[in-house]
């Protein structure tokens, strides 16, 4: 028999962690001397300590390998939990390399996009119902028209809007040849409605979007939207909708320009 001490050089496993693989069951001593407390294991638990160094460099943690009962371990049940191992270790490293280059990207565009730079996610935004109104303006600046055409047309018909206090603006269409903006405001209600001559109601499904929420005032949303579209393509996504910007404060809310707080949205799936 071997002292924990004279185990522990044998297997290169520390003295703390025979004891921490003993609380858990791993791998326990064969026998504990009552009176003094020494834990003994024997030559025979050797290949069990090497199958537990082995399985940790795969990076198996310590209750997947208890799990495993290393002592009554049947090889081909050993062979299928590998290849499910290596599988997940694949999925692992797609993610990690992903990563990767997500990260060379944004040190890359340090230098010229310092403001942009780790402010993009991915996320799913939840369904949500919507008082809607769309119409063609010919200067970006007229959107302001079209949302206080939307608040007249509501308060008329005592429309309730809903507490998450932000409005979505899409620009369908850009269309420089016959110099219009195909532009659609949207508030948030809580119910369905009947559509006026106006305002139409509908709801809108989640969808996942690519995201970047800034401060600060609209002049900023040309190069905020190229920034984005090619950070969609160098993340392997793809744009599947109408870009939108949802304004959590805007100047309904407040006049100074550089406190605006805006979300612009790309619809996105996997290319």
């Amino acid at each position: 028999m071997f002292k924990i001490g004279e185990f522990s050089v044998l297997t290169s496993i520390s003295i703390h962690m025979l004891r921490n693989y003993d609380k858990i069951g791993l791998l326990t001593p064969k026998y504990i001397d009552k009176s003094t407390g020494y834990r003994y294991y024997e030559s025979n638990q050797l290949p069990i300590a090497n199958q537990i160094v082995a399985l940790k460099m795969m990076g198996f943690g310590l209750k997947e390998i208890a799990e495993l009962q290393l002592q009554e371990m049947q090889i081909d049940n050993l062979e299928e939990i590998l290849k499910n191992k290596i599988k997940v270790k694949e999925q692992e490293v797609k993610v990690i390399r992903k990563q990767l280059t997500q990260m060379e990207n944004a040190l890359k565009d340090l230098t010229t996009e310092k403001e942009q730079v780790l402010s993009i996610i991915t996320k799913c935004i939840p369904d949500r119902k919507v008082a809607s109104l769309r119409m063609k303006i010919k200067e970006f600046h007229e959107e302001g028209r079209l949302w206080k055409i939307l608040g007249d047309e509501c308060e008329k018909i005592n429309i309730k809007f809903s507490d998450s206090n932000y409005s979505i603006a899409i620009q369908h269409e850009i269309n420089f040849d016959e110099n219009y903006i195909d532009v659609e405001v949207q508030r948030l209600v809580e119910n369905t409605y009947e559509d006026t001559d106006i305002v139409k109601f509908y709801s809108i499904p989640s969808c996942e979007i690519a995201s970047l929420i800034y401060q600060g005032g609209y002049s900023r949303l040309k190069d905020i939207n190229l920034y984005m579209a090619k950070w969609i393509t160098q993340n392997g996504l793809e744009i599947c909708g109408p870009a939108f910007n949802i304004y959590y404060i805007s100047p309904e809310h407040e006049v100074s320009e550089e406190k605006f707080i805006t979300e612009v949205c790309f619809p996105v799936k996997k290319r």
